[in-house]
């Protein structure tokens, strides 16, 4: 083999290797904390319903999945169909959250993924509803992120854009970028 031929084969060497580099960290940075593909959790039950009880005894949120995995390296707890009911001070029901799957860390954050809907169950509020396709929630303040596309109904208005802050105890969700809103009786 002259130089030449060494040479190039080195770079396309070199260039390959970069590359796998790249993807690789890439998917790091892009993968939440739930990847467990590998290890085997130390329990998992399908059909399970879990209840959090403040200090005083009263409900602050539920579980429900068709498919409970838990973690034990990362303390990580990873949900397939959750459905989460979030309560407010007074013990009643505000929100209900649905996604195909979730990962609960131990910092109480919620990764909600694929068809992430959260419906308020309070009969008053302007804000009925907001549809993503990924979502972060903070069990403990109840602060919703989000930077996907993002579509928010209520009563007379939904709208649409990118991006997503929001607090669910004080039922205000703010789009971010592209924000596109309109009115009418019958809101889609």
């Amino acid at each position: 083999m002259n130089k030449k031929n060494l040479i190039c084969l080195l770079l396309l060497i070199l260039i390959v290797g970069v590359y796998y580099s790249y993807q690789k960290n890439d998917d790091v940075l892009s993968t939440p904390p739930n990847a467990n593909q590998l290890e085997t959790p130390i329990y998992q039950s399908d059909d399970m319903v879990t209840n959090v009880y403040d200090l005083s005894g009263n409900v602050v949120y539920k579980i429900e999945s068709g498919k409970v995995k838990h973690f034990d390296n990362n303390e990580n707890t990873d949900f397939d169909l959750p459905n989460v009911t979030l309560y407010d001070q007074d013990h009643a029901a505000t929100w209900h959250i649905q996604a195909k799957r979730a990962t609960l860390t131990k910092d109480k954050l919620i990764y909600l993924y694929q068809d992430v809907t959260l419906t308020n169950l309070t009969p008053d509020s302007q804000l009925q509803q907001v549809l993503t396709d990924d979502a972060v929630v903070d069990l403990t303040t109840q602060i919703v992120t989000s930077k996907d596309p993002v579509k928010i109904r209520g009563v007379g208005f939904f709208s649409t854009g990118l991006g997503l802050i929001g607090n669910l105890r004080e039922k205000t969700a703010n789009i971010l970028e592209n924000i596109k809103t309109f009115y009418n009786s019958e809101a889609q």
